[in-house]
């Protein structure tokens, strides 16, 4: 059943129809009844980076260990220059693995790879992937909510671009506050009269102790690129989830960086401007904090 929300995005006075639209549920290990659960390991982060070239896509395959299954996922662009867009950051139905891909906006001649981060952790949470797809059009922006099951949390999250070429840009991955879903959005940069859909996905399972997001805001202006890091983590928790916000782009900057630090405390998130963009615009970085 398709349920139809309106959302007001911050720092416009657009609305946007959120379309709900019943997705895939894989859940991965015994099913366990929700609560917390002492028995949640520290994650790790694992990165893999591509060749770094011209070529106009590149794609990089994280896989975790044996036994171990993905909390959280992030990616990274570098060389873009605010010209190459996240168009993958997804994870496996299975968890065992996390697709991160790059897609040059148009003809750039400059040089650039892209990191795929997957945060990796033992399987002792009844973990799912739920994933929900949007409609395929040429209405723009696009979002969808990927929300938890009953009774579970949110530890990661992830969107995918379908149909977009480099057209569309990934505008939120924004975790809620109460840690039961997260909004995907994507934005046209410019008119593109192709059809294309936002699929999002939440890595969900049951809650663990201490579980917070922590939330950070760039200063308001008009760089041509502005970075944030997220306060570290409470003692205790590390960083499972990531996920970055673009308040007031509309299609005229790219999410260029969403990264698990080394060692899970903190996550950095990075807009850059894709050419000249006259508006103000700020960058949110969030972080999914666990024990």
């Amino acid at each position: 059943m398709a349920v139809k929300y309106t959302w007001c995005r911050r720092g416009t006075v657009s609305t946007l129809a959120l379309i709900m639209v019943a997705g895939t549920v894989g859940t991965v290990g015994p099913a366990r009844a929700a609560g917390p659960d002492s028995r949640v390991a520290a994650p790790v982060r694992i990165s893999v980076t591509s060749a770094t070239n011209s070529l106009a896509s590149k794609s990089v395959v994280v896989n975790c260990p044996a036994g171990q299954r993905v909390h959280g996922a992030g990616g990274e662009i570098t060389g873009g220059g605010g010209n190459v867009t996240l168009d993958d950051i997804t994870p496996s139905l299975t968890l065992t693995t996390v697709l991160v891909t790059g897609v040059e906006n148009g003809a750039y001649a400059g040089n650039w790879n892209v990191t795929g981060y997957a945060i990796c952790g033992v399987d002792t949470l009844n973990l799912q992937r739920v994933h929900f797809t949007g409609p395929a059009n040429s209405v723009t922006p696009k979002s969808v909510f990927a929300g938890c099951p009953s009774g579970l949390r949110l530890y990661g999250l992830g969107a995918e671009l379908n149909g977009a070429s480099g057209n569309v840009f990934l505008d939120d991955l924004t975790p809620n506050a109460a840690l039961t879903g997260a909004t995907l959005t994507g934005y046209e940069n410019g008119a593109f009269a192709g059809n294309w859909s936002v699929t999002g996905f939440a890595i969900c399972g049951n809650p663990s102790a201490n579980m917070v997001r922590q939330a950070v805001t760039s200063a308001a202006a008009s760089p041509v690129a502005a970075s944030v890091t997220t306060a570290a983590c409470p003692a205790g928790t590390r960083v499972h989830g990531v996920g970055a916000e673009l308040n007031g782009a509309l299609g005229g900057v790219v999410i260029d960086d969403l990264r698990p630090n080394v060692g899970l405390p903190t996550s950095t998130a990075t807009g850059a401007e894709n050419g000249a963009f006259a508006g103000n615009w700020t960058v949110t970085a969030y972080a999914i904090c666990s024990a």
